[in-house]
């Protein structure tokens, strides 16, 4: 054991870890909050990843809950002003709809789905999707009916994908429940979602779902092929909506006056129906034409009142009606006060959720920048309310944190939006502004952490490739060096020479100025010698080498025996800072340690246990550069949902401890990175960026 570790068990919410912070050892949040959220004393909350559904809870409205399409459930108590995760038992990465039981606060249902679009969904990859159900507030889920959701498109994912029938005979609980589905068509439930029957429509996309006010055994469902009906009395479907020119995205109802139909239909616009849905004109006066319209909803109480999203536009929306959809207005600003850490910025539409008795007040999220936004004077303003909810994601690895000298500044390279920077030790954070080049994701990026420099050093483009970017004065302007094009994972300075940059293929040597191309991509740095590199290569069918470099990668030699994955399996190495001969790899089919002479494969036995889908995949690694036998792995399960958290060894990796704690689980970790400064472990993850204290006691 190093001579100054200090190993303090503490025993907290039921688990056993080891911190030298005697106060306490849970992960804290670490929300890329803005100056002006500091300014008006809030916690802040970045969200950033695409809210799919909004709903309050009828019978409290002070109770909201939000899914996002790859960060799960969230949970408001006070109308949506701050959130918290509620997402234990919730195995999928998110869902498309949540809807609460109108009697009941506590019990939730939602489409659970995998996060990508149908255009890169996988069924072989066999994804975990279907309707989940929480009876105690969010605190505990379990799926109900597998089933497939799946996100059609960027934005457009319908509305609610469940509908309540009032049941005058128990006012605890909602009996009678019908869900619409991806493939198998329309269901029922009539015992509260414990067994489900089908209705009709199989095999045809279902994107909202509302019950006829007027009789609640008539359902209006709108789906890829059009407007449909269903009279559960006589389970008859049919086709309805003469006069839409393109199938609804989504429908509304006039509470009051049910023959009054809403329909948003897409670069049609919005249409109206005043005979219970058989006909359809425009109702679009004061919208702009040929955007795409895609939510549209109305008040419970006062259904004069209206909004209308729209997507893969700028344009600030969603628009707002208040005579009933004859004219629309758009908003005066989505932040209102100033505070949102990206401005105005939207471009997916999102489901805007009415409050069940105030007309004048709605909650939505300005995705893209995702944010929760909110009205209180009817949609003309909005502001940020987002409190809590994060999800700034760092991208693939250790190389997502970038550590200056200075012991107060940091940035954090988001998969999704570019670079954040800290200059006051996490407090608040500026996005910097980057080039697009084809997106701004910025999946890893570097900066010299043993010189107080500006230089910074990213990889800028989309989530497949990117181009090398370079700035000298600490992100106020960026050089673009063509030819360097890659799908990036790791960019570290050399630990002590700080013109050396490494960039997997390629090379500065002179402060990124110029970049030289090596024969092999560098994945690893010994932090003793930063002349020693390493690389991984294929060793034949199925097995992997680690190749090393002891003059930065002029030369190259094969170092390790054979490892039994396929290099396409590889996700991320770590070295023994101390012991250029050791090293822990991350696959997705387990945990590997290279000793310098032969590979041990670590599991059940040492700590490192099966997730829900059964599968031990381990995403990414690093060690404690100060206290090598501190290492760390987080885990995931690609393709299937979210997986079993964060792990930790205090002895070099023989044996392990689920550090999830506080976090929850399941929970997928995309990134661990390390201070060099105190030791503190920050995880990169869809439910943003959160940090933990080391198992040691530091001075």
């Amino acid at each position: 054991m190093h001579k100054h570790l200090k190993i303090v068990s503490v025993v907290l919410l039921g688990f056993s870890f080891l911190s030298g912070q005697i106060h306490g050892a849970e992960w804290k949040s670490v929300p890329l909050r803005s100056l002006s959220q500091k300014d008006a004393c809030l916690m802040g909350g970045e969200g950033m990843q695409m809210v799919q559904s909004i709903s309050y809870a009828p019978s409290n409205p002070d109770i909201v809950y939000l899914v996002s399409d790859t960060s799960q459930v969230w949970k408001s108590i006070d109308g949506g002003k701050t959130w918290k995760m509620k997402h234990n038992g919730f195995h999928s990465s998110g869902g498309l709809s949540v809807a609460v039981d109108p009697l009941n606060e506590n019990i939730v249902f939602v489409a659970g789905c995998i996060g990508t679009p149908l255009s890169r969904y996988n069924p072989k990859m066999e994804p975990l999707s279907g309707i989940f159900r929480t009876i105690n507030g969010g605190d505990n889920w379990e799926i109900v009916k597998k089933t497939s959701y799946i996100r059609k498109d960027w934005g457009e994912n319908g509305g609610k994908h469940f509908a309540f029938v009032s049941n005058k005979s128990d006012k605890t609980r909602t009996s009678i429940i019908y869900a619409g589905t991806f493939e198998d068509g329309l269901l029922k439930s009539m015992d509260g979602g414990n067994s489900w029957s089908y209705c009709g429509l199989k095999n045809i996309n279902i994107y909202d779902l509302k019950t006829f006010p007027a009789n609640q055994s008539i359902v209006f469902l709108a789906t890829s092929k059009g407007l449909y009906q269903y009279n559960d009395n006589n389970h008859d479907t049919q086709k309805i909506g003469t006069g839409l020119p393109d199938y609804p995205r989504t429908v509304a109802i006039n509470p009051k006056n049910p023959e009054v139909i809403y329909a948003a239909v897409g670069k049609s616009g919005v249409y109206w129906s005043t005979d219970g849905g058989m006909k359809f004109s425009k109702r679009d006066k004061g919208l702009p034409a040929g955007k795409e319209y895609t939510h549209i909803s109305v008040s419970p109480t006062t259904p004069e009142y209206l909004y209308v999203s729209v997507n893969h536009t700028n344009k600030l929306n969603p628009f707002w009606s208040h005579d009933g959809g004859a004219t629309w207005h758009a908003p005066n600003t989505i932040d209102q006060g100033g505070l949102s850490l990206v401005g105005e910025h939207r471009f997916f539409s999102g489901q805007i959720e009415p409050h069940p008795d105030n007309p004048n007040i709605a909650i939505t999220a300005a995705n893209g920048k995702a944010r929760v936004i909110k009205t209180i004077d009817g949609g003309i303003n909005w502001f940020y309310s987002g409190t809590g909810y994060t999800g700034g994601r760092m991208g693939v690895g250790k190389s997502s944190l970038a550590f200056f000298n200075d012991t107060q500044k940091m940035i954090f390279f988001l998969i999704d939006h570019g670079p954040a920077l800290t200059i006051d030790g996490g407090e608040t954070f500026k996005m910097l502004d980057v080039p697009r080049v084809n997106a701004t994701t910025t999946p890893v990026g570097a900066v010299s952490s043993i010189s107080d420099t500006n230089i910074i050093v990213t990889a800028i483009g989309d989530w497949g490739k990117q181009t090398l970017a370079t700035s000298l004065n600490g992100g106020k302007n960026w050089k673009i060096t063509p030819g360097t094009e890659d799908n990036y994972r790791f960019i570290s300075f050399h630990p002590q020479k700080p013109n050396v940059i490494y960039a997997q293929g390629f090379i500065s040597k002179d402060t990124g100025n110029s970049w030289g191309k090596l024969s092999q991509k560098i994945c690893g740095v010994f932090k003793g010698n930063g002349d020693i590199v390493y690389s991984i290569d294929t060793g034949g069918k199925g097995t992997t080498i680690i190749k090393r470099s002891n003059d930065r990668g002029e030369t190259w030699k094969t170092f390790s025996s054979k490892l039994p994955t396929d290099v396409n399996n590889i996700n991320e190495i770590d070295i023994d800072p101390s012991n250029q001969d050791r090293i822990y790899v991350a696959t997705n089919d387990g945990f590997y340690i290279y000793d310098g002479k032969k590979w041990t494969k670590k599991g059940d036995e040492s700590g490192l246990s099966k997730d829900y889908f059964g599968m031990i995949s381990f995403k990414c690694v690093v060690v404690d550069p100060k206290h090598p036998e501190v290492i760390y792995t987080g885990r995931w399960a690609p393709g299937k949902g979210h997986s079993g958290g964060v792990f930790r060894s205090v002895d070099y990796g023989k044996t392990w401890e689920n550090i999830t704690s506080n976090l929850g689980e399941p929970i997928t970790i995309w990134s661990v990175s390390v201070s060099p400064h105190d030791g503190t472990v920050y995880i990169g993850s869809s439910h943003g960026t959160w940090k933990l204290p080391p198992p040691y006691e530091t001075k």
